[in-house]
């Protein structure tokens, strides 16, 4: 086990930050810890590389116990993406080359490692662009190449894609994935960007008020709080479609605008008999489709306020 967190709890002055929080990551896995901001998430870091000291539990990293003895020598296996301590003026290179002198690594095994990661990342043509020229989606890379340039054995990141365009958070999604499956690093992943993180996260943790409301296999939570098997078809004629299918389940309308409807099928009821019924009844099908939920979807049904 990379990770064991065992009911940790902080407090700063009167306050409670952190509450009885109990999580664990398995080797090569990627926790997802989601929440508002001020929810706690960055906090939990801190307390998992040291930075902070919990009020109340312990916290288990590689095996042992974390304290005042081994704090330094553990932290050295963890690598922590924070693109505010590149250096803007330095060159991709230039960055990467410092932080592994930083580690003490010999300059022909940094030669060697800088050009491995950045062909990893896709960035060797521009080995000589100082960070400043780079684009945020770059930069992020380059963060994230630093973090992991000591062969860490756990990764942290703070919120990797907040502030990238939809593809080049995508673009990070498949860096990220590869770091796990090639390299068998294991990730937490802190962040309130929910968009396509089924991509990744093994596991998830919700937190809001410093409080985990859920903690789980990611596919099994969106299971558990989702069990139905809904379909959404679209017809030619809805009303009829929609007494038809009652048969086979619950439906409802999704707006009055269009011709399509979700039908909340009945267990052990093939759609295959659902389309049969309806072609039988001389029903043109424009489209069906399974209506697949997400991390994004299991979040807000948990935490309850989209707007919080």
């Amino acid at each position: 086990m990379i990770v064991e967190v065992e009911n940790i709890s902080k407090n700063v002055g009167n306050r409670e930050i952190i509450h009885d929080l109990s999580f664990k990551l398995e080797k090569g896995k990627t926790l997802a810890l989601l929440g508002p901001n001020g929810a706690g998430k960055t906090t939990t870091v801190r307390l998992i590389t040291g930075l902070l000291k919990p009020t109340k539990g312990r916290i288990k990293l590689f095996g042992q116990y974390l304290d005042d003895k081994n704090n330094d020598i553990l932290r050295q296996k963890i690598g922590v993406q924070n693109d505010g301590n590149l250096y803007d003026n330095l060159t991709i290179y230039q960055n990467l080359d410092l932080w592994g002198e930083l580690y003490e690594i010999g300059h022909e095994e940094r030669k060697k490692k800088i050009e491995d990661i950045l062909d990893f990342f896709n960035l060797k043509d521009r080995i000589n662009s100082t960070v400043k020229e780079l684009s945020k989606g770059m930069r992020q890379k380059v963060a994230i190449a630093r973090a992991i340039f000591h062969n860490p054995e756990l990764l942290i990141l703070d919120e990797p894609t907040s502030g990238l365009d939809p593809q080049s958070a995508e673009d990070l999604i498949t860096y990220l994935k590869k770091l796990v499956n090639n390299l068998g690093i294991s990730i937490i992943m802190c962040t309130h960007q929910l968009q396509g993180l089924e991509e990744i996260a093994d596991d998830i943790g919700i937190i809001k008020n410093g409080k985990l409301l859920l903690y789980g296999n990611a596919d099994e939570v969106i299971k558990t709080k989702f069990p139905d098997t809904i379909y959404e078809i679209e017809t030619t004629s809805m009303d009829q479609s929609m007494r038809i299918c009652k048969e086979f389940g619950k439906t409802y309308k999704i707006s009055d605008l269009d011709k399509t409807f979700r039908l909340i099928i009945n267990q052990n009821v093939p759609i295959s008999t659902v389309i049969k019924e309806l072609v039988e009844h001389n029903v043109e099908i424009n489209s069906v489709f399974k209506v697949k939920h997400t991390i994004k979807d299991a979040y807000f049904k948990i935490v309850g306020d989209k707007n919080d």
